[in-house]
């Protein structure tokens, strides 16, 4: 078996697209992580979720590098709720593991937590949900895969146009793995 992601999926309903990923290894998350972002689109939306320990920081630090950011200054912001790493462009990565209702955002500026010039990536997005309505994201779920502790799924679902070069360059990091 290939130690690289497995992608399936093709449109899905209303104009998205979807893909189940199989990531054999923590180097298969890093190598999936950076092609997401080498081709995120601009200003991004991505929400992680899935349960503690299924790789949602990892695939961030990837997906940052491939955005050009160093991943070693990339950690999970539980309590300050945003990281903001510098770079061509800016990324805001937000976890929102402490907000337990949806009220509690509203307390925040939009600006504070969505970044209006470059990628904002969400762990724990549930409680920004209903302030994001209508918006263009990119729902990433992770989860453990089978009895092997280094073993993941990624799924992916988002819409077709803004994310198709994202889509594509995970279909051939599978056919390069092959």
């Amino acid at each position: 078996m290939s130690d690289g992601p497995s992608v399936t999926g093709g449109p899905g309903v209303g104009g998205s697209r979807c893909a189940a990923i199989e990531l054999e290894s923590p180097t298969a998350t890093r190598r999936a992580g950076l092609a997401m972002g080498r081709t995120l689109p601009d200003r991004a939306l991505v929400l992680f979720s899935g349960e503690m320990g299924s790789g949602k920081t990892t695939l961030i630090k990837a997906i940052c590098e491939g955005l050009g950011i160093a991943p070693e200054t990339v950690i999970s912001p539980t309590y300050t709720l945003v990281n903001i790493y510098p770079g061509p462009p800016p990324v805001y990565h937000v976890d929102l593991f402490r907000i337990e209702k949806p009220e509690a955002m509203l307390e925040l500026d939009r600006d504070d937590w969505i970044n209006p010039g470059g990628p904002t990536l969400i762990e724990w997005p549930e409680a920004a949900l209903p302030l994001l309505e209508g918006e263009s994201v990119l729902q990433v779920r992770m989860a453990h895969a089978g009895n092997d502790a280094l073993r993941r799924t990624l799924e992916a679902e988002g819409g077709a146009a803004l994310f198709a070069a994202l889509f594509q360059a995970l279909e051939r990091e599978d056919a390069a793995q092959e």
